[in-house]
């Protein structure tokens, strides 16, 4: 299956590509027609297709605006947080599923390993109590509080810390359930069913469950997707991933903080396929190779590079710097 892009959409996607992934963020993005791409046919249609894991689906573009079915393509700037330690410790958690799992199972392992030597606060410990299976609906899930409870107090005591040391997380957040009782995926956005409207949601209700259950955490740093091109199932596809991207980038325009707690991007990691001879603003591209045999899961390649992604992004901030 040709898994490539129309240019249209291509050039479409990498100005949200090259916005969001940039590591300032950004207020707005260049229009189409200036952003330093190819150039786009005037004839273009406003709508093109981008190929999922089974079949053509079909994504509407704003062609010539900058704009996505009417949403904004620039990552939405919430500042910086105040991050202060608790004992001289700075706990930074990560929560989300296996994807989450293994990338920040490998981001603890370069700090280990000294590949950011000298980079990061000595201040700063990584614990990981992202658990695979397990994506944001079962952390809302009061039914799955054993989540929480492990993290609190299995998982952050074994890394040598307590509950109240928790300052920081990295919240690599998708929804699990992304299609109908059938197996259909949901409709793509603007339909008020589709997985954009249940992610917004999701993402309301997780921001309130962490607050209740890690009332000392200071700043939440959110991640979507990444490319799911490669994908051998539509439920976790595009343009499934592309659009979680918009909701969380529409949630954080909303909710810059929620009962105090600020909440801002992580890393974005949504980036093309290398074929396209494109990448996202952090000059990262995907190759089949980078996943796993289900092009769903992150092999060494793309663990790699979303950690090298993470590290840049916490880098900004003055609570990981050395």
């Amino acid at each position: 299956m040709n898994r490539l892009l129309t240019v249209s959409v291509f050039l479409a996607l990498v100005s949200l590509a090259c916005s969001l992934g940039a590591p300032t963020p950004t207020a707005e993005i260049p229009p189409l027609e200036t952003a330093t791409q190819p150039p786009v046919p005037t004839e273009a249609a406003a709508e093109a297709t981008v190929s999922g894991a089974d079949s053509q689906v079909p994504i509407p573009l704003d062609a010539g605006t900058g704009t996505y079915k009417g949403l904004p393509l620039g990552l939405q700037d919430t500042g910086a947080p105040t991050v202060t330690p608790v004992d001289g410790v700075i706990g930074l958690v990560c929560i989300g599923m296996s994807n989450a799992n293994q990338e920040c199972e490998d981001f603890m392992g370069k700090m280990a390993a000294g590949v950011f030597a000298g980079q990061i606060n000595p201040q700063v410990k990584v614990v990981n109590c992202a658990v695979p299976g397990r994506a944001i609906e079962f952390w809302n899930n009061p039914e799955y509080d054993k989540l929480w409870e492990k993290c609190l107090r299995q998982k952050v005591p074994q890394a040598g810390l307590r509950a109240e040391q928790i300052r920081v997380v990295w919240h690599k957040a998708a929804d699990m359930f992304t299609t109908e009782d059938s197996g259909e995926a949901f409709p793509p956005y603007p339909d008020p069913n589709s997985d954009y409207f249940h992610f917004y949601e999701n993402l309301t209700t997780f921001a309130a469950r962490l607050h209740e259950k890690m009332p000392s955490v200071q700043a939440v740093y959110v991640t979507s997707r990444s490319y799911g091109g490669f994908a051998d199932k539509a439920s976790r596809g595009e343009p499934l991933s592309y659009e979680e991207g918009l909701a969380l980038n529409a949630w954080l325009k909303d909710h810059p903080q929620v009962d105090g707690v600020w909440y801002g991007w992580g890393p974005y990691i949504w980036a093309p396929d290398c074929a396209s001879g494109v990448t996202n603003g952090s000059g990262v591209c995907y190759e089949r190779g980078d996943y796993q045999g289900d092009g769903i899961h992150p092999a060494q390649g793309a663990r790699d590079k979303v950690s090298q992604m993470l590290h840049a992004r916490f880098s900004q901030f003055e609570w990981y710097k050395p």
